[in-house]
């Protein structure tokens, strides 16, 4: 008996798949015409989980199994776990596939230790796989999720080949991809989880795709989103994320660095980009809301320059309709400045805690701020201290507007969510500006991407 997998796909992905991979995934493993080799022994055999199997034959396991050993699949073999049946890598334990691995429907396979997939090799799972905390995954052969299968990599996985996904897909570990991969089904980065593309990667028009953690294309990594046809916020977070590249350095000034920035200077000295004081809110009668003192000359100078340039504006709202009116200000203040990177609220004033404002009230009026920004076609992003965003703003009902998070003298933000800057210094030495300034670190290319979509009024 020769195992052939069974045909599970839809007309529907029958012609998604064809279409994607004459126009963008030619070199991936060709899934409508799918068939495993054949074995060249007649008989199929049954696997305990403890011999070493044999190359040219094929392989059942039929019920739940645990290796022994470290175990390796040969060329020219083919394992199949049938339904109701399970394979378990424990800790310390390595899976090497130079064969052929398939996890049927409803069966399932666990790495606690190391799973590896060779050159030439194919991981083909409709059922389940999952891997725990300390597991490593490392392909470099082909591996085709079903849009059956239920995929959760919690361990570290490196992606060095084809890879396509119809299923679920949840990361929520260290993963890295390097080679081609198409993602058409659910895709979730979890909280805390980081994810690095050095390859290419393509989001089908079916892919629901959610972010938690980061996710970074690093050096000539991309990924290009097909689900503009049918999802058309490009504000999104999510959609941010997918333009996310190697950190960017930066500064952020305001009148606190004078009006003697040589911009020239800065420039040189390999700034990438420049977070501007706006504004701030009103203070009291006396002190009505205002812009920075050197907003105008700061702005003009760094754009002399070819510095690209946001801005931030500090807040003293006390009630949702001043933050909208401080929005407002910001709005009459760029206008006319080429702004490619965000409109910055920057809430972190101790008079809230002090003055016993409410999570609620704080976040309705960030809320607040960030809708007018983006109701007038910019990008909006919340900025402050690590421990704010934490216990004074609720960080789930802002979770479609990018962070800006401050948290310096660490090697990583004691903030969990989400964020796409970081200010990790208050402290820095610039050539052009005397005295202290704030360095910060961008993982998005938001020249790039105001322009790429025509937002901060870029054409």
């Amino acid at each position: 008996m020769i195992y052939v997998k069974p045909d599970y796909r839809k007309e529907k992905q029958m012609k998604i798949k064809k279409r994607i991979i004459a126009a963008v995934l030619s070199a991936i493993f060709i899934f409508c015409s799918v068939s495993l080799p054949v074995a060249a022994a007649a008989d199929p055999y049954s696997w305990d989980g403890t011999s070493a199997p044999v190359s040219g034959r094929t392989y059942y396991i039929k019920s739940s199994i645990t290796l022994s050993g470290n175990i390796n699949i040969p060329q020219d073999t083919v394992m199949v776990v049938l339904a109701g049946s399970s394979v378990t890598v424990p800790y310390g334990k390595t899976l090497d596939v130079s064969g052929n691995l398939v996890v049927d429907n409803g069966a399932s396979l666990i790495t606690m230790g190391t799973l590896k997939t060779e050159s030439g090799s194919q991981l083909s799972v409709d059922g389940t796989l999952s891997s725990g905390g300390k597991s490593t995954m490392t392909t470099s052969g082909t591996v085709l999720l079903s849009e059956t299968a239920q995929t959760a990599f919690t361990g570290s996985v490196s992606v060095n080949s084809s890879f396509t996904s119809y299923g679920e897909l949840s990361l929520s570990g260290k993963t890295t991809f390097g080679g081609t991969s198409y993602i058409d089904g659910k895709f979730e980065i979890m909280s805390g989880c980081e994810t690095v593309n050095k390859g290419s990667m393509t989001l089908g028009a079916d892919c629901s795709y959610k972010l938690g953690g980061m996710f970074t294309n690093s050096g000539s990594g991309s990924c290009t989103d097909n689900r503009r046809a049918t999802d058309t916020s490009a504000m999104s977070v999510e959609t941010i994320s997918l333009y996310t590249t190697d950190a960017l350095t930066g500064i952020d000034v305001s009148w606190a660095q004078g009006d003697s920035i040589d911009w020239a200077k800065v420039k040189k000295s390999g700034i990438d980009f420049a977070m501007i004081r706006s504004s701030r809110g009103r203070i009291s009668d006396e002190y009505p809301m205002t812009s920075d003192t050197y907003f105008h000359e700061n702005m003009k100078g760094a754009m002399q320059n070819n510095i690209p340039v946001g801005v931030y504006h500090y807040c003293y709202a006390e009630t949702v309709q001043e933050a909208r009116d401080e929005a407002k200000f910001v709005l009459s203040l760029i206008r006319g400045y080429d702004v490619s990177y965000p409109v910055v609220f920057d809430i972190e004033d101790q008079w809230y805690i002090k003055n016993g404002y409410s999570k609620q009230t704080l976040t309705s009026m960030t809320e607040a701020f960030c809708e007018e920004i983006a109701n007038a076609g910019y990008i909006p992003v919340v900025y402050s201290y690590a421990s704010f965003l934490n216990s004074y703003l609720d960080m789930s009902a802002l979770s479609k507007y990018p962070v800006w998070v401050a948290h310096v003298d660490t090697d990583k933000p004691a903030y969990s969510g989400t964020y796409f800057l970081w200010q990790y210094s208050w402290e820095g030495s610039i050539s052009g500006i005397d005295g202290d300034v704030d360095m910060d670190h961008c993982y998005v290319d938001f020249a790039e991407y105001t322009k790429r979509f025509g937002l901060n009024g870029q054409k």
